[in-house]
């Protein structure tokens, strides 16, 4: 098991200064949404990891429209921090929360008791009680507080501690009865200062020593006698057997089934020689009990029955800070919440990751250049112009040893590599040449730059220093292109040269387990294995400046560059390089050091941070300054790991130091709550909460919307991340930036589903989104209900008009059928006049001829009279055709094809022709005016005057065939006729062309054994 005492407790702080209202904290919970709230002495806080909002008793009488509702103070400068005024509580004073089976928070005040509304957003009143018992009540800072439920009975119990415990109705809220001290606790003048509700048990102390319990069925009290228990201690169930009785001094187990203890006595005591007195107590996820009081906290192991940890400084930079604890939360996400009576809320996160930072507080810069962690547990630091600073554990300054404080100290200011020589000796490498042996117990410093100056070398630059330690115990250092040793003898301490790097400015050294050297330059890479005597070059890109080496238990070698991290197998080849091209989460090419932690995970450090690479996945972590960090950016040469697996980066603003082996992996949800929304950039105003809200509908001209989310997480609240997407607008998910909102503008009507997720400092994201139905309403023009109502209107209008127009048809088909009407009574008239009078008299005129033929007795006189009787006898013909297309009667299809038939059987009898007359079965009820019937009648009839006048045929064929055009075929087996002479034919064959014309069609005349007329006539 994980203990208290093997990792450093770093908290984060918030004070008045990052919004809360006062930094005296009484109580701290968590409500059903995921916020935080705090209570104080000055108003209650509810806190999204980012804003505090404020909720505080109306010291005014008046009242104010909108009290409660909306954000009543703009968001700060920032973005980030804010204060939202909300005066709605009921009292001033004593708050207190508690959390109902219903999910509901209830706050106990000095007025009664209140209850939260997350649909609004506010308080209302439950229960109230203005009166006090006395002064003492009056001017005391707790006057309710609710111990817990009967969910059998439907109750909820509350203690005032001047007066007894109230059972109030769980729904009405009404008293239900008073349960007053016993008479003996006012005879002898107790007040318990603590009232615990266990099931049908309350528990209270009495005097010094003394335990009461209070049966809640039958009201009967038992007294235990624990000599543990102080004036004012702490209950605290473990579970239904045990009770934990933390008293100043003494921790007691309190078995209530046995009625056995157990007692642990301590004796903590501050700076001023006072004694610990407790006062809030919590547990943590490893079952360890933090107590709280007044001076910090202490951490008792349930376990080993032992305080294991006492933390007196919440704040990194102070031995002890104002560490007067009032109350203790651990959260979801086994965040420890801890408040404080004067210095606001503290938050220690066992998930967040932990870099111990080493930065002295009285120089102004950390700029280091060398870090080495001793065998006495001390952090020696090298700076770059002031020296050496020694750090204690956990990040504790020790002392500054430089030029400045200590003239002469030191041969060089700038102190560029620190190694183990023994336990009592470090080597200190200094830029510009310096090297010397500093003695940790004395603090004297033997400067050796003597021996390295008698070699005799050239002047050289050495801004970047580096010292490596021999398995052999010869010291490898380096000045400007030269290798050089220190090897120790009898005579002391030896320089000597290992080898010239021409035209080379050195920076980096290693030598592994095999023995095979490198050394890293500005430019290049050598290597000297143990079977060759001679320096080799390894293949870099030009250009490429090494800055750390080191090699993995694959025998890979890592080589930490200006442009990345290369590995290099055991021939030297690059094997795979790291950049922030083909790696993103890289973030920054430019590395000064590479370690390796415990699983062979790689560690670099750069100009963005710290990554750490897992060579086997190559998945990349990094981290930044809002993980603790001293700042993003790192230095060269300032890196080490100790013995015991701790890492150390040193960089422009100090020093962090970190187990990877504790890092855990934060598995609470990142829950995202909608925060705020504007509607054309004024703030949406609702009934209910816009964070419970499941849709919203907008009109069509308010499309342009603003959207403040954040996530609820709080164990490292910079580092979580959010990603939102607008299903309808936005076609994958978007990154929130730093102030967590996403604004759209123009929205177009149409149904739109906006979705939120969250990730954790570790980026585990949240599997199931919030999200929030967005329907922006469409123009009353293009709805529904007005296409309707258009259509109506349409369809009326259409009705209107098509009703004239039909009227108008009507009366003017009425009147064209008075007209067709009239016009067929004329035609009957003049066709009668013309049967009646024409016939009569040309019947007469052929019936004198013949008689007048036969009176004449000379035959050549006859001659005209036979011409007088034929000419009659033909316009008789003519006019019974006349009348016949004058006929109404005879205006239809079946009427003419007849007619035709008739005809064409009498003419070609008469002529001795044989013919057949084919009709179809079914003629359609076709309506055809007079022209047209004669028009075709006379071309039927010139065709067969042209058979019986010209072909000589024997036989003839009449087909007459009716579809959507109708086609009268005239075949005969005549002697045909000759293209050539056609003219033989007279204007028989144009006058036939001539009528079917007129009616819209066409006649085809052939010759091919016979001659074929072919008519083509319409019937629309």
């Amino acid at each position: 098991m994980l203990h208290a005492q093997d990792k450093p407790y770093i908290f984060d702080s918030y004070s008045v200064n990052e919004g809360l209202s006062q930094s005296t904290v009484f109580d701290i919970t968590r409500d059903d949404q995921g916020f935080m709230w705090i209570a104080t002495r000055d108003g209650i806080n509810r806190f999204d990891g980012y804003t505090f909002n404020e909720y505080r008793y109306k010291p005014s009488s008046l009242y104010k429209a909108g009290e409660g509702k909306g954000e009543l103070v703009a968001r700060g400068s920032t973005g980030n921090r804010a204060v939202i005024n909300r005066f709605d509580l009921k009292g001033y004073k004593g708050f207190s929360f508690y959390k109902d089976s219903r999910s509901q928070l209830l706050l106990a005040h000095n007025n009664g008791i209140s209850v939260y509304d997350k649909y609004k957003n506010n308080f209302s009143r439950l229960f109230e009680d203005t009166t006090t018992v006395n002064a003492a009540e009056r001017d005391a800072n707790v006057k309710f507080v609710i111990l817990g439920e009967d969910t059998a009975t439907n109750t909820l119990w509350v203690w005032r501690p001047m007066k007894g415990i109230y059972v109030l109705d769980n729904t009405t809220y009404v008293t239900r009865r008073i349960i007053l001290y016993p008479p003996q606790f006012l005879q002898r003048g107790i007040l318990p200062s603590v009232v615990m509700k266990d099931g049908n048990t309350i528990w209270m102390n009495g005097d010094q020593g003394e335990l009461f319990s209070l049966n809640t069925k039958n009201l009967r009290i038992s007294t235990y006698c624990l000599p543990g228990v102080g004036s004012k201690p702490l209950l605290r169930n473990l579970n239904k057997d045990s009770m934990l009785i933390i008293s100043a001094g003494h921790i007691t187990l309190f078995n209530k089934q046995r009625n056995k203890f157990s007692d642990l006595v301590f004796d903590m005591k501050n700076e001023k020689g006072e004694p610990f007195i407790p006062a809030v107590s919590e547990l943590d996820q490893y079952g360890n009990v933090w107590i709280g009081g007044s001076d910090g906290v202490l951490i008792y192991s349930i376990a080993r029955n032992e305080i294991i940890r006492h933390i007196v400084s919440f704040n990194t930079f102070e031995t002890r800070s104002f560490n007067n604890v009032s109350w203790l939360y651990r959260d979801v996400a086994d965040n420890m919440w801890v408040g404080t009576d004067g210095d606001g809320l503290k938050k220690y996160s066992p998930h967040k990751k932990v870099f111990n930072l080493y930065r002295s507080p009285y120089i102004t810069h950390n700029m280091v250049q060398a870090v080495y962690k001793h065998d006495d547990g001390k952090l020696y630091v090298g700076l770059m112009r002031d020296g050496m600073n020694i750090y204690g554990d956990g990040g504790k300054f020790l002392e500054r040893i430089s030029n400045e404080l200590y003239p002469g100290k030191f041969p060089g200011n700038d102190l560029g590599a620190i190694c183990r020589e023994n336990g009592d000796q470090l080597w200190l490498h200094f830029a510009g040449m310096h090297i010397g042996l500093f003695n940790v117990q004395t603090k004297s410093f033997i400067d050796l730059t003597g021996k390295v100056t008698a070699l005799g070398l050239p002047t050289q630059p050495a801004p970047f220093p580096f010292l490596f330690k021999r398995t052999n115990g010869q010291l490898y250092f380096n000045y400007g292109g030269y290798l050089l040793m220190f090897d120790e003898t009898e005579r002391g301490h030896e320089a000597a040269v290992v080898h010239h790097f021409k035209e080379e400015l050195l920076t980096a050294f290693y030598e592994d387990y095999m023995g095979n050297q490198y050394v890293g330059t500005k430019s290049a890479l050598y290597v000297k294995r143990v079977a060759d005597s001679r320096w080799k070059s390894v293949f870099i890109p030009s250009g490429t400046t090494v800055k750390s080496i080191n090699k993995n238990a694959h025998k890979e070698l890592l080589v930490a560059t200006n442009k990345g991290l290369f590995i290099l197998d055991d021939a030297g080849r690059i094997k795979k390089h790291y950049n922030s091209y083909d790696n993103p989460k890289l973030i920054n090419d430019y590395m000064y050091g590479v370690l390796l932690d415990d699983k062979d995970r790689i560690w670099v450090s750069h100009n963005k941070g710290l990554s750490q690479i897992n060579p086997l996945t190559d998945e990349i972590t990094t981290y930044n300054n809002e993980d603790g960090l001293q700042s993003n950016e790192f230095n060269t040469g300032a890196f080490y790991k100790s013995i015991d697996g701790e890492l150390f980066f040193g960089g422009i603003r100090g020093v962090n130091g970190f187990y990877p082996k504790n890092f855990r992996d934060n598995l609470s949800n990142a829950k995202v709550v909608i925060r705020r929304m504007e509607v054309l950039d004024k703030p949406y105003e609702s009934d209910t909460a816009i964070s419970l809200l499941t849709k919203i509908e907008l009109p069509y001209n308010q499309n342009t919307i603003a959207i403040e989310f954040v996530p609820l997480e709080y164990t490292n609240p910079l580092k979580n991340k959010v990603q939102y997407k607008l299903e309808g607008a936005d076609e994958d998910w978007v990154q929130a930036g730093t102030f967590r909102m996403a604004r759209y503008t123009n929205l177009h009507p149409g149904s739109y589903v906006f979705k939120l997720r969250g990730s954790n400092n570790d980026d585990i994201w949240s599997t199931v989104p919030t999200t929030l139905e967005i329907v922006i309403k469409i123009p009353f023009w293009q709805s529904l209900w007005f296409r309707f109502l258009l259509l109506l209107l349409l369809l009326g209008i259409a009705y209107y008009f098509s009703t004239l127009y039909l009227d108008y048809k009507i009366r003017h088909e009425k009147l064209k059928l008075e007209k067709e009407q009239a016009v067929d009574q004329e035609r009957a008239r003049i066709s009668s006049d013309m049967h009646d009078d024409l016939g009569s008299g040309l019947s007469t005129i052929r019936l004198l001829s013949e008689v007048a033929k036969r009176k004449i007795q000379d035959p050549s006189q006859t001659r005209e009279v036979e011409r007088i009787s034929e000419t009659a006898g033909e316009m008789v013909d003519k006019m019974s055709e006349i009348i016949w297309a004058m006929s109404s009667s005879n205006d239809s299809l079946a009427n003419l094809i007849a007619y035709m038939r008739s005809f064409a059987a009498e003419f070609l009898e008469h002529a001795h022709i044989t013919h057949q007359f084919y009709i179809p079965e079914v003629i359609p009820n076709i309506k055809l005016s007079g022209g047209t019937r004669r028009n075709i009648y006379l071309a039927v009839k010139e065709s067969l005057h042209n058979v019986v006048k010209h072909a000589k045929a024997t036989e003839v064929i009449v087909e007459v065939k009716v579809h959507k055009n109708m086609t009268i075929m005239i075949k005969d087996n005549g002697k045909g006729f000759d293209q050539e002479k056609v003219r033989l034919f007279g204007n028989g064959l144009k006058n036939i062309q001539k009528r079917m014309m007129s009616v819209g069609g066409n006649a085809d005349i052939s010759s091919n054994n016979g001659t074929i007329v072919f008519l083509d006539i319409p019937l629309n």
